[in-house]
């Protein structure tokens, strides 16, 4: 799935663009943008746990001067984040669906670019809608049981 997802950015793909990985887990999505070429990749994760071994991994594929990892919540770590990002993906658990209070983090603190994407990877069954504070959703793409909503800037 990650490949179809960073095949949505076209030939150039992530290179050169600032990416913000949310709810990064083991930050599949953040460390593929950094092997992929991204100037520039935070990943947000809860667990202390993750968050040292997205150091380590980071380190060790020598990209850790442009990798961030910030240990806390994701929506609260919102407010101090430097943007703004050309990628954002949010790949919270599915029992969450956090995506109006991202939206909205996002929008007060001017962290997406805006010719931006905003990633929202969700259970197929949920229902996002079109408009979200401050975006517009461009497309929507189904992955067996996974579905990611795209939104771009309004």
């Amino acid at each position: 799935m990650l490949s179809a997802l960073f095949s949505m950015f076209g030939p150039a793909g992530v290179e050169g663009k600032a990416v913000l990985d949310l709810y990064a887990g083991t930050g599949g999505f953040g460390l593929e943008a950094l092997r992929r070429g991204a100037s520039r990749v935070v990943m947000v994760e809860k667990s202390r746990r993750l968050c040292d071994e997205l150091r380590q991994a980071a380190a060790k594929a020598g990209a850790d001067s442009n990798a961030e990892v910030v240990c806390g919540d994701a929506i609260r770590s919102l407010n101090d984040l430097r943007g703004p990002f050309d990628v954002v993906f949010a790949d919270p658990p599915y029992a969450d669906v956090p995506f109006a209070d991202v939206a909205e983090r996002l929008a007060e603190n001017s962290l997406v670019a805006e010719s931006g994407a905003v990633l929202l990877e969700h259970f197929h069954k949920t229902e996002l809608p079109d408009e979200l504070p401050g975006l517009v959703i461009e497309t929507r793409r189904r992955y067996g049981d996974t579905a990611v909503s795209v939104y771009r800037p309004k």
